[in-house]
């Protein structure tokens, strides 16, 4: 069984395996901890007696320092079990988290596209820490209960065996309320989460979307959209805290009822000498400590109960097939051809395919084009090409061999793709531009950023190549944000680059002017340009027409201005714009 198999099967029994030696060591010093606590009241009963006996005062200062050194050893030892506890549950917190991410990372549009940002977020924050709380703490009180438990119990036994029956006779009965209350602490706290997750994604989304949201006056619609999911997220936070509260008081009535019995009943067999007055006090002050070992036990597993409720939606991530297994075995640092046939795909749960049949051939250091009609295919080929999607085996090639089989890593290495969605990171300039380059000079940044006619304009802004891009570059115009992606990826000298309507935020006359400055340079590597203007692919030695998700024509401009109907309506149609 492999190391995933096994977290997923069991993961808190695996992280326990996986790092024994801490949990050891913790649960040893918490349980010396334990036993110095159950020594206190022994100690103070006994200077109670001696002090009532009349015994010399060097007796009863010897009492006190054996009394002082136990509590000292006590917060010594507690000190050392909360370093190595903590050590261990924040461990399994960063591997957990960072298995998650790593899961997102290999996982393709298909798992993406149904869900929010912020519901991802929220797993990676608040489950994550719902586990370790679960792990950490949890398993902590847990023990730290049972130990209690195992130490106090003999002695309350050693003193009165009458007493202990009677005063914790209602005992026996503490296992069935806390399985009343779990089951519905269960179905409350995973109503919370996914109330939570749906907080989170609207927060998302409306921050993101702040320009549209305000251009079109809709900051109080989606306010009180916004106050109606955080209001059902706190009604079902009130369903939680109403059963958490319930909890404590319902554990702690029974201990605190024998309280009140040994009060009664044991005072009686103080009276009549039976047993000493020290022995009475340590007694009670060992019925006082039941509380928490009784409380504890329930704590403890409100924690695991939350825990292996957000470890559900975690696994659910870890468990997703990724959409293109990687189960190529051939790497190549290079394009020599790539080569589509009779490519078919269908998005899944769509009942019409979005390509049919597409054949093609590109071979090293051509440059090929592909328009057509919106919805015609165009950026679903190029999610093919780059392997988002799993494709028919026997389909694409690249160097003569099937993509399937060549590493995902490998291919993509070698690919630099300017996607018409730009997204930029909230870094500096210079760093989004060399995104993904090991080192770079500024000198190169500079250069790539010339090619697209950006250079001037980031020199001008405050702190120049320094300057911080907001989130998602929400303080650039589109058409910046497309160039510095273009820049992106021209300065990383990809062997293979794809420009997917790379250009469409940006002005007719810029859009010629970049061009003719990218020319020379798409001419050193292979490029796929894909475009909704045909000034930008005119000069491509192939230009691929798609229409319904076929191949309508394949050829060069001349030709295709008198063979293709698509071709010749779109160059009619801008053509006329241009007048």
């Amino acid at each position: 069984m492999d190391d995933r198999s096994e977290l997923l099967k069991s993961p808190s029994w695996f992280y326990i395996k996986k790092h024994k030696g801490t949990v050891a060591l913790g649960s040893a010093w918490l349980f010396l901890t334990n036993l110095m606590d159950s020594l206190v009241p022994f100690l103070q009963g006994m200077t109670i007696d001696k002090i009532t006996a009349g015994a010399p005062l060097r007796e009863v200062g010897g009492m006190v320092g054996w009394l002082f050194a136990v509590i000292l050893f006590l917060s010594g030892f507690r000190y050392m079990w909360r370093i190595v506890w903590a050590r261990f549950h924040h461990t399994v917190a960063e591997d957990l988290r960072n298995r998650l991410y790593d899961a997102m990372v290999g996982l393709g549009p298909g798992f993406f596209r149904p869900r929010k940002i912020g519901q991802l977020i929220t797993l990676i924050s608040n489950d994550v820490n719902s586990f370790r709380m679960g792990i950490g703490p949890g398993l902590l009180i847990m023990l730290d209960g049972i130990f209690l438990i195992a130490l106090i119990l003999p002695q309350m036994l050693f003193i009165s065996p009458t007493w202990t029956w009677q005063t914790l006779a209602l005992m026996p009965l503490v296992p069935f309320g806390v399985k009343a209350i779990l089951d519905r602490l269960h179905i409350n706290y995973h109503a919370r989460q996914s109330k939570f997750a749906d907080v989170s994604g609207s927060a998302q989304e409306i921050v993101s979307g702040i320009r549209v949201i305000k251009s079109f006056a809709q900051e109080q619609n989606q306010t009180a959209q916004f106050n109606i999911q955080s209001e059902s997220f706190r009604q079902a936070c009130d369903k939680v805290a109403w059963w958490d509260a319930f909890f404590g008081p319902s554990l702690e009535l029974p201990v605190a009822l024998g309280s009140v019995i040994l009060l009664l009943l044991g005072t009686q067999n103080v009276i009549a000498g039976d047993v000493t007055l020290g022995q009475f006090f340590a007694f009670y002050q060992y019925i006082q400590r039941m509380i928490w070992p009784m409380s504890a036990i329930g704590i403890a597993f409100g924690h695991m109960q939350e825990g292996s409720a957000a470890f559900v939606r975690i696994r659910e991530v870890l468990e997703y097939a990724p959409d293109v297994p990687d189960e190529g075995d051939i790497e190549i640092s290079e394009i020599q051809s790539i080569e589509v046939r009779g490519l078919s795909f269908t998005y899944p749960g769509a009942t019409s395919p979005a390509l049919s049949d597409v054949s093609f051939k590109l071979e090293r250091g051509q440059c090929l084009g592909i328009v057509g009609m919106t919805g015609a295919g165009k950026s679903t080929l190029i999610e093919l090409l780059t392997r988002q999607y799993r494709v028919t085996p026997g389909t694409i090639f690249v160097n003569g061999y099937p993509v399937e089989k060549i590493k995902l890593a490998s291919l993509r290495n070698i690919i630099g793709v300017v996607p018409q969605d730009a997204f930029l990171f909230s870094r500096m300039v210079s760093e989004n531009l060399a995104l993904g380059l090991e080192s770079w000079d500024v000198e190169d940044v500079e250069a790539a950023a010339a090619h697209v006619r950006l250079d001037e304009e980031i020199k001008g802004w405050p702190g120049g190549y320094e300057a911080l891009v907001g989130e998602r570059g929400v303080n650039l115009s589109g058409g910046q944000k497309q160039r510095m992606t273009l820049a992106r990826a021209m300065i990383r000298r990809s062997p293979l680059v794809i420009l997917d309507d790379s250009l469409s935020a940006v002005d007719a006359k810029t859009e010629k002017i970049i061009l003719s400055h990218l020319r020379d340079e798409l001419r050193k590597t292979t490029s796929i340009i894909v475009s909704h203007r045909l000034a930008s692919v005119r000069r491509a030695d192939l230009i691929l027409v798609l229409k319904h998700g076929k191949v309508e024509a394949l050829g060069r401009h001349e030709e295709l201005v008198r063979t293709s109907p698509t071709y010749q309506v779109l160059n009619e149609m801008q053509m006329e714009a241009r007048l």
